[in-house]
């Protein structure tokens, strides 16, 4: 039988609910997700196809006499393949009716803000690159072949700059080292070529904004290299370069990177690098006497919810990691 709701005696009883909401809605989406993850791409089918056609050929000079050289488009295509995610919550009746700390039916209804995580949670595994035994079993490749972030992708540097979109950084013990591998992204990115060879991104692309992920315990610095108006350089107090440049930053500090890397995302690049594409939304089932023999036979309920979602990689020129 499926795992129950376990629950004391005392909260039977006459019980003070003043702290009823200690873990009740703790969280749901990220306000940050959406600047760095694109969210909720239809779908109607099991496995999605995607693709996309390589840059355009460069036009090259026609000399009197000669004919216009003819050229073909590279097309590159890969697929995501959607996969069902949920779980159940099981209670007794008796407990319903003699609970004393609400219902306990709306408080299984919560699986709905789990559902809610369920994007962020990938997209940290994606991004990080880790293993887990409840989420993606393997992580997705960009179309190129390589892992999102890499140095090289076919055996050549990653559209066509040397360390592609992963830089090796100088650390975080400074806000000056922090500022100083912001730049060297920056400048990564104006490094890209497309696959003619020509410049990639555009400056309203790549100045747009920026949203930077890091790990909470690295808060402070960060905040210092972005946000602190003077900074100290060689004992004098001078300007941050990157308040006066104007750039749109978007600090995301989270607990669910504890090392010392951090990612760059691009607002102004699409499409995003990693996104979620949406078969079947959260929906929510109740088990009851009415349409459950086990609900009347045992007066066991419980509370379902179930989505089919895929998730997958883009071509990746959106997004740069400083390694440390």
């Amino acid at each position: 039988m499926a795992e129950a709701i376990i629950t004391s005696d005392d909260l039977f009883r006459d019980v003070n609910a003043t702290f009823l909401s200690t873990y009740r809605n703790v969280s749901g989406r990220n306000t940050n997700l959406p600047q760095a993850m694109k969210l909720g791409v239809p779908s109607s089918k099991r496995r999605e196809r995607y693709g996309y056609v390589e840059s355009p050929p460069v036009i090259e000079r026609i000399d009197r006499g000669e004919g216009i050289v003819e050229d073909a488009y590279k097309a590159i295509a890969y697929t995501v393949e959607n996969l069902t995610w949920g779980k159940a919550i099981s209670f007794h009746e008796s407990d319903v009716e003699d609970f004393q700390l609400g219902d306990l039916r709306e408080m299984a209804r919560k699986l709905a803000t789990r559902a809610a995580q369920l994007s962020e949670q990938v997209f940290f595994q994606i991004i990080q690159g880790t293993a887990s035994a409840i989420l993606l079993k393997s992580i997705p490749t960009a179309p190129d072949g390589a892992a999102l972030y890499a140095t090289t992708a076919g055996g050549s540097p990653r559209f066509g700059a040397t360390n592609g979109n992963l830089l090796t950084g100088t650390g975080v013990a400074s806000a000056g080292a922090v500022r100083s591998d912001f730049w060297s992204l920056m400048e990564q990115a104006r490094l890209f070529q497309d696959t003619e060879g020509e410049p990639l991104l555009d400056d309203s692309e790549r100045d747009a904004g920026v949203t930077l992920v890091y790990g909470a315990g690295n808060e402070e610095v960060f905040r210092e290299a972005f946000l602190q108006g003077r900074t100290v350089d060689g004992g004098a107090a001078v300007t941050n370069t990157i308040l006066e440049s104007g750039l749109k930053i978007n600090l995301w500090a989270t607990q669910r990177i504890s090392d010392n890397d951090w990612y760059a995302f691009f607002s102004g690049v699409q499409p995003k690098a990693v996104f979620e594409q949406m078969r079947r939304a959260p929906r929510m089932i109740d088990e009851t006497r009415e349409n459950s023999e086990r609900a009347r036979r045992f007066r066991m309920l419980s509370t379902m919810l179930d989505m089919r979602a895929g998730y997958g990689v883009n071509a990746a020129y959106g997004t740069i990691k400083i390694n440390n």
